[in-house]
């Protein structure tokens, strides 16, 4: 019934996923990364991306039950 919304916000979900992983990739190369405020935003942008690959499992998990 929701299947297409439901596999339209996993796509996006996995995308933000995406963005949090390579914007935690990319910004040591711009910050200096011995700062205690560069270290809680990676952690930050880390923990988001794993959050969003979550919800992108949970709702898959949804469309393959029903």
């Amino acid at each position: 019934r929701y299947f297409p919304f439901l596999r339209a916000l996993s796509a996006v979900l996995g995308n933000l996923s995406a963005a949090w992983f390579g914007l935690a990739f990319i910004t040591p190369n711009f910050v200096d990364i011995r700062s205690i405020e560069t270290i809680l935003t990676l952690t930050k942008d880390i923990g988001l991306g794993i959050v969003f690959l979550l919800f992108t499992t949970v709702i898959e998990r949804l469309i393959n039950y029903e």
